[in-house]
């Protein structure tokens, strides 16, 4: 809170800088005058810069009037800056207009529906359904009507205004019956002023060009630094938003290490065990079956069969009545017949409508088989092993998950569309408040503009990649999101066509680009498309820096640097365009 009887706040513990776009540190003198002088004008001492507070449409007046002084600048353009303030304030404001115009600093246009203050006005236009009615010195329009106040005056050219439309629709000529009721609109209006002017047509032609040119090409870093700093300023006004956002990775990382991947739990099976034995093979078999993945249960062959059907069971595992002796013979006997085959081996039906459960049963399966050969021969369980040896993996471990396979391409995922989540919205929301137009009128080029939202949303992307693993490809990644969510942001105008459009590129790119599945399984033509998608290099470096322990002197490293870095530049550009374009 300002108090007027003390020395006004500097303007940095406003903003950092002296002015929004001007983006100096230090305080100069001339600056910390205008502050001062702009302070005791609106009268500071009774609003409180906080956006909680500023609720009354006349303090959001005050406060944007306030800013407004700070400029300095030469041409002021209020649109009624004195609705909703007090009569005293009111004064106050008028006097320091008239008193800056006086000293030549400035030049003031303002509206105002309150007619007797305009009479401070050094010229004045009495305005009415959109037609000028008077533009004269006050005083002269006064005496010019006999009038006490300049209302008087303003009430007796409306009158004549009345009049003077009354008289040209009689005189509407002859063949008004032919005309359209906007023609015949246009035919008979006349303005008062300027009846005995000569016609426009004598007038010179001016040729004027409205496009808006950009003061200088070379960003400024002054300006960059204040946009920035807008921009930080607005993150900092929610909070609890602010820290969801850095929360949110951690989260999704969390979730999908723990939910995606790992073996399933309780698989129910039915068994059918038609040997009654206690000592039984097919005993010991399911006994190195995995109880946590494999739910056992011991049922008929109808009832099996039934339950597979009816989605109860996973699977059905039978053993025939003669299992031991003929897997004994099967192993002990150097030939046998295909009968003693038949009934020395587990049959087995599955469910494969789910190709994740099938696999994991099969597996599990496998492994237990194994177990229960290398119990029963001992040390010569490598004469019925298969003559294929796996040896240690070169990279990675004999029991990697398919987690592992998806972690890395995950990661670049979450971060990549986070980022234009958190920038898909910027310039839509900006545009809707306005702020990007007053950019444009300070004279901030689209470069600018387009530097400073990087740079702002880069600190809370890093935030995050720093919450979550490796911090220079993930910054990388986290820059391609946020160049990619300007490029939405630029193109798009409103808030649920940039959301769909974020959302529409997002299950394409993980579909195809490496994260969810190998791209040598996907179709060729499909396949190209892939190589030239901003994750599926990056996914593979990844991949070789988290598992290889390769560095920068891999091709397959470097490869997704540069690809990225190529597509963090494409964007940057493409986005610059798009808002050149439609500004």
């Amino acid at each position: 809170m300002l108090e007027p009887t003390k020395e006004p706040v500097k303007p940095s513990s406003i903003f950092p800088t002296s002015s929004p776009l001007q983006g100096r540190s230090t305080l100069c003198a001339q600056s910390y005058a205008t502050v001062s002088q702009a302070a005791l004008v609106i009268r500071w001492d009774w609003c409180i810069l906080n956006e909680q507070v500023l609720k009354g449409g006349g303090q959001r007046r005050r406060v944007s009037l306030g800013a407004a002084l700070l400029q300095n600048p030469q041409l002021l353009i209020l649109d009624e800056p004195t609705v909703g303030v007090d009569p005293v304030l009111r004064a106050k404001i008028w006097q320091h207009l008239v008193e800056i115009v006086k000293g030549g600093q400035v030049s003031v246009i303002i509206t105002t529906h309150y007619i007797e203050e305009a009479r401070q006005a050094n010229m004045v236009g009495l305005m009415r359904n959109g037609r000028l009615l008077a533009e004269a010195n006050p005083e002269a329009i006064i005496k010019q009507h006999n009038a006490a106040t300049l209302e008087s005056a303003f009430l007796q050219l409306c009158e004549d205004s009345d009049q003077m439309g009354s008289q040209d629709s009689s005189q509407c000529p002859a063949h008004a019956d032919n005309l359209s009721p906007d023609n015949l609109k246009d035919e008979c209006r006349e303005p008062i002023l300027g009846k005995n002017k000569s016609p426009t047509s004598d007038a010179p032609k001016l040729k004027a060009d409205w496009r808006v040119k950009t003061r200088h090409v070379i960003p400024k870093w002054r300006n960059i630094t204040a946009l920035t700093i807008k921009t930080m300023v607005r993150m900092r006004r929610n909070p609890g938003s602010l820290c969801f956002q850095f929360l949110l990775p951690v989260i999704q990382i969390c979730l999908m290490c723990l939910c995606i991947g790992g073996d399933p739990k309780g698989i129910g099976v039915a068994v059918v065990n038609n040997e009654t034995s206690s000592s039984a093979y097919s005993r010991t078999f399911l006994s190195f079956l995995d109880n946590t993945s494999v739910y056992q249960v011991d049922v008929s062959h109808s009832a099996a069969f039934e339950g597979v059907r009816n989605g109860e069971y996973w699977g059905v595992i039978e053993f025939g009545e003669n299992f031991t002796s003929f897997l004994t013979k099967r192993m002990f006997q150097p030939r046998v017949s295909k009968e003693v085959v038949e009934g020395g081996s587990v049959h087995v039906w599955l469910d494969l409508t789910n190709r994740q459960i099938g696999m994991m049963l099969q597996k599990k399966l496998h492994e237990a088989f194994q177990a229960f050969v290398e119990s029963m021969m001992g040390s010569q369980a490598y004469l019925v092993s298969v003559p294929i040896k796996f040896e240690e993996p070169i990279y990675g471990s004999q029991n990697t998950t398919f987690t592992t396979f998806v972690t890395p391409g995950a990661v670049l995922s979450i971060t990549f569309y986070l980022a234009v989540g958190l920038t898909a919205l910027s310039f839509v929301l900006e545009r809707k408040e306005g702020l990007l137009d007053r950019c444009w009128v300070a004279g901030v080029s689209s470069l600018e503009t387009m530097l400073a939202h990087l740079f702002s949303q880069l600190l809370v992307i890093s935030v995050q990649i720093i919450l979550l693993l490796l911090f220079i490809l993930l910054v990388f990644k986290g820059v391609s999101g946020i160049s990619f969510g300007l490029v939405i942001s630029s193109a798009i105008d409103d808030e649920q066509s940039a959301n769909q459009a974020a959302l529409g590129v997002f299950y394409p790119n993980l579909i195809i680009s490496g994260v969810i599945w190998p791209v040598e399984c996907i179709p060729y033509p499909l396949r190209y498309l892939s190589l030239v998608l901003p994750q599926t290099y990056a996914s593979e470096a990844l991949r070789c820096i988290m598992y290889r322990g390769w560095g920068l002197s891999r091709m397959m490293v470097w490869r997704g640097f540069a690809v990225t870095l190529g597509w963090n530049t494409f964007f940057l550009m493409l986005a610059t365009i798009i808002l050149k374009l439609r500004t």
